[in-house]
């Protein structure tokens, strides 16, 4: 009885020493603000030719079947709402990921539109690219961010933070689709694409609508500011007329 009672309390503290250990390497880097993880995307959409204001795209009512034997014409100028000093960016990269048949596996090969960093200069210039859609009915896209201190001039952690139930050299994942019951629904417009950090909430898409402003488009609010977080906007047309 004597050595149960000595084994049973050994256990346990070892169990508590390492909730301790644990404890007492992560506690300060969350007070130092070091840990900065995107858990879900925020989407927005705006008609292409309704004057662009925003709403949220899961009210969509309807996908448009159009886009089977046309595929999608997908244009991208980059993100907006970039914090003023650089170091505090946290948005690197959006990939589109384009499926294929490898023997009988359908795989995935992702394509970076945009991509950016802490050091250098961000990709400028607008880019536009087909999507196939017949087969997979949808458009998977991925977005990349950083974690590490926000503080400038701290040094910078480069991994990219994945979705809670994603392997974490993945990116948090959007797909636009003809499916039902799955993502959001594929129609011709402008998608606006929000990573939340911590407890951000999902934006006020009433307050914003859509202009072009230095030859990016960017969600704007009626006292013509730019909406004061990171954000993509992709407008997504037919391929073939």
């Amino acid at each position: 009885m004597s050595t149960n009672r000595q084994l049973i309390g050994r256990r346990q503290f070892l169990v508590t020493s390492s909730a301790a250990l644990a404890a007492a390497a992560v506690v300060p880097k969350l007070f130092a603000g070091e840990v900065v993880a995107a858990k879900r995307l925020a989407v927005g959409f705006a008609r292409i030719d309704d004057a662009a204001s925003v709403m949220a795209a899961a009210s969509i009512p309807a996908a448009d079947g159009a886009f089977i034997g046309r595929g999608a014409r997908v244009s991208i100028s980059g993100v907006s709402g970039v914090p003023a000093d650089p170091r505090n960016r946290r948005v690197v990269e959006l990939l589109v990921n384009y499926s294929y048949l490898d023997g009988a596996d359908r795989r995935e090969a992702p394509y970076r539109a945009w991509a950016c960093n802490r050091q250098s200069a961000c990709q400028g210039a607008p880019v536009s690219f087909n999507v196939p859609v017949d087969e997979v009915q949808k458009i998977s896209i991925s977005v990349g961010v950083e974690q590490g201190d926000r503080q400038p001039g701290a040094p910078v952690s480069r991994r990219r933070i994945a979705s809670e139930s994603a392997a974490q050299d993945e990116g948090l994942p959007v797909a636009l689709t003809l499916l039902s019951g799955e993502g959001v629904k594929l129609v011709r417009g402008f998608y606006v694409i929000v990573p939340l950090f911590d407890s951000d909430g999902e934006p006020r898409w009433s307050r914003y609508h859509i202009e072009q402003v230095d030859g990016r488009w960017t969600l704007r609010d009626d006292g013509q500011q730019t909406a004061p977080f990171e954000h993509f906007v992709i407008r997504i047309d037919y391929a073939k007329a």
